[in-house]
């Protein structure tokens, strides 16, 4: 008589634990990487993983700001609740490899988008929100989402950085995820690579620190060598120090820029952020890293991009030189008149 496989003896060796209590002791306890893989070993295993209170629990504690009656009944609509949330949120889109049966691009968009931002700093959250994109806002103006009001600012328990090597250092200590949701076609995407690619002082506040998020794709087919071949989403975030040492929120805004690093239109916007959310997502693993080498190859590409078209325009490159020196003379020269005046 031949012998029970290890698959047939682990299948059932599992199956004498009672469901609640996998569930309960088990399951509740994996990270979304771990529940995945389990659902993948078998049926039973699958109708577990599959629960929707596992996937909300682990979506809320990824994500606190969806954690709102609102955020969670529209993500429930998803065509598989909080796992196809999840799925679309926790890597970032790669236009380059879209579906075939990716949907045609619709520039209508009658209830506007949903952007739910966290930010976290070693790996305690201190700032979310969850703010609404009105449908004016992808027309001919520029495209820009600001999360707090002017005049608005949030408060945290971060020590501002005292000296160069806490400046250094303080960039690593920070990750933040900006997820924009489309509440029609129930899909969402990560735009943000959740560490800051750029971190520095404001020249005229020592007390200002201003970090950079970006996420930078492939707009796809159609576009080679056009101004939207490669674009980039960049977030910005400013943190103001205050009198008891503690830093505080005060801007937290999103844009979308082509290749030349000019602001695109809201129209233009939406074309790109809609091939977005019908892309495939990439890869988990090394999701930070790619994100900074993604805005290092883009930021390359610019500058070659600029170069290029000033070398094809000598005379206009010489005109600007003399303007600027025009501008410089009589800026120095109304200086000298104030003085002796």
């Amino acid at each position: 008589m031949d012998s029970p496989s290890v698959a047939d003896t682990t299948s059932s060796s599992i199956w004498t634990v009672h469901p609640d209590i996998m569930e309960t002791h088990v399951f509740k306890h994996l990270d979304a990487s771990a529940l995945a893989s389990a659902s993948c070993a078998s049926s039973q295993l699958y109708a577990l993983a599959s629960d929707e209170t596992l996937w909300t629990d682990i979506s809320n504690s990824t994500w606190p700001s969806t954690n709102t009656p609102g955020i969670r009944q529209l993500i429930s609509s998803f065509p598989k609740g909080t796992r196809s949330f999840f799925s679309d949120s926790f890597t970032n889109p790669d236009v380059s490899i879209t579906t075939p049966s990716s949907s045609p691009v619709n520039l209508d968009c009658p209830s506007g988008l949903i952007s739910a931002v966290d930010i976290f700093y070693q790996q305690r959250h201190v700032f979310g929100k969850v703010v609404e994109t009105e449908p004016l806002n992808f027309d001919s103006s520029p495209f820009r989402i600001d999360v707090l009001d002017p005049k608005d600012s949030v408060p945290t328990r971060i020590p501002h950085p005292v000296d160069e090597q806490m400046m250094c250092e303080f960039g690593e200590r920070f990750t933040l995820s900006w997820i924009l949701i489309d509440p029609i076609r129930r899909r969402a995407m990560n735009l943000s690579s959740y560490k800051p690619v750029i971190v520095e002082r404001r020249w005229m506040s020592t007390e200002e620190v201003h970090m950079r998020y970006a996420w930078v794709f492939c707009a796809g087919p159609g576009e080679e060598g056009s101004a939207t071949e490669y674009v980039k989403f960049g977030i910005s975030v400013t943190w103001e120090g205050c009198q008891s040492g503690e830093m505080h929120v005060s801007k937290v805004s999103l844009n979308l820029e082509d290749m030349y690093g000019n602001q695109l239109t809201g129209r233009e916007s939406l074309a790109i952020i809609q091939k977005g959310l019908a892309s495939r997502r990439g890869k988990v693993k090394g999701r930070e890293s790619e994100g900074k080498r993604r805005y290092e190859e883009y930021m390359e590409m610019r500058r070659e991009r600029i170069l290029s078209e000033v070398s094809k325009q000598p005379e206009r490159v010489d005109k600007l030189r003399v303007a600027f020196c025009l501008f410089i003379i009589a800026s120095l020269g109304l200086l000298l008149f104030r003085r002796l005046f």
